[in-house]
């Protein structure tokens, strides 16, 4: 056992983060805030944004094709006293029919054409929230010719925009929640785990536990390292002590420094024979690497010595 009164011992020592885990925590939990304020951003700003301008573009369409059909002469928003979703539902159940319509001639595949036109814009509509009489209204008010030559003037110098999926918005915002959310409880975890000390007398050999209490390596029945991969030593306590009596205490090695080194030394100063193999192979690899070396010596000694001169 160490002497307390040994210089540079020091008598009581404490636990830290771990420099690795806390840089990757810190890393998950940056990427998990910036994930949320990339939805938070998509899902009310640029999703909202994109969808305007594909409602924009296939409002064009529908009044290219009403124009064809019939002059922009008949009522181009919804019936009065008919609900924006109910008429665009019904506008679905006959899309197959309206498909047919449209790939003949005539009137009725204009009609059907125009039908079908303004089922795609009343979808680019509800894709963003805005299928809503006032909002059809208000995209039809005014002049439908002016409207039109409008657009068309708009149009022209602009690409066709990707339609929205009528499950980007909801994705964007889920996104959201989920990147936040995490964010919170990796912070809230991060709190927890800071918290948390060990402390280390180097002179008893004493392990001081979050909570008050502490043990010593004769207070151990059984050092456990089954998950010694994942950074976990188990102790289990002798049924004498005092608190914790009986019980099995498990110690994350990753998320404090230096605990790993302070259980290693508990474990070997109570169970020094559980070690003999592992410093027997650490001796026979150092003696491997020193015999390797002294060959890997003795043959460029062998390559750099000067070669005989052949006899006359």
């Amino acid at each position: 056992m160490a002497d307390p009164s040994a210089p540079g011992v020091q008598q009581t020592q404490s636990t830290r983060l771990g420099k690795k885990w806390l840089r990757k925590f810190i890393i998950f939990l940056v990427v998990s805030i910036g994930f949320g304020f990339y939805g938070l951003y998509d899902a009310p700003i640029a999703y909202p944004k994109r969808g305007e301008r594909d409602a924009s573009y296939r409002l064009l369409e529908y009044l290219r094709a009403a124009d064809d059909a019939h002059g922009l002469a008949l009522p181009l928003g919804i019936p009065d006293g008919e609900m924006p979703q109910n008429y665009l539902d019904a506008l679905h159940d006959r899309e197959e029919e309206l498909f047919e319509k449209a790939k003949g001639e005539g009137g009725a595949a204009r009609d059907a054409r125009a039908d079908l036109a303004k089922m795609t814009w009343l979808d680019s509509l509800g894709k963003i929230y805005e299928l809503h009489a006032a909002r059809v209204a208000a995209d039809l008010e005014g002049n439908p010719r002016e409207t039109l030559s409008e657009l068309t003037t708009e149009w022209e110098t602009k690409e066709q925009p990707k339609p929205l999926a009528w499950f980007d918005i909801p994705v964007q915002w889920l996104f959201t929640v989920v990147g936040f959310g995490l964010g919170i409880w990796l912070a809230i975890h991060m709190l927890r785990v800071a918290k948390k000390t060990y402390t280390w007398e180097p002179g008893e050999l004493r392990l001081g536990l979050p909570g008050g209490h502490s043990i010593v390596p004769s207070d151990v029945a059984e050092f456990d390292r089954r998950k010694w991969d994942k950074f976990l030593y188990f102790f289990k306590i002798k049924p004498e002590h005092a608190e914790l009596g009986g019980k099995e205490i498990k110690l994350d090695l990753y998320q404090y420094s230096p605990l790993e080194d302070w259980c290693v030394e508990m474990h070997k100063h109570a169970r020094p024979e559980d070690f003999e193999d592992e410093a027997q192979d650490e001796a026979d690899e150092q003696s491997d690497a020193a015999a390797e070396s002294d060959d890997l010596n003795s043959q460029q000694a062998s390559e750099g010595s000067p070669e005989s001169e052949p006899r006359a």
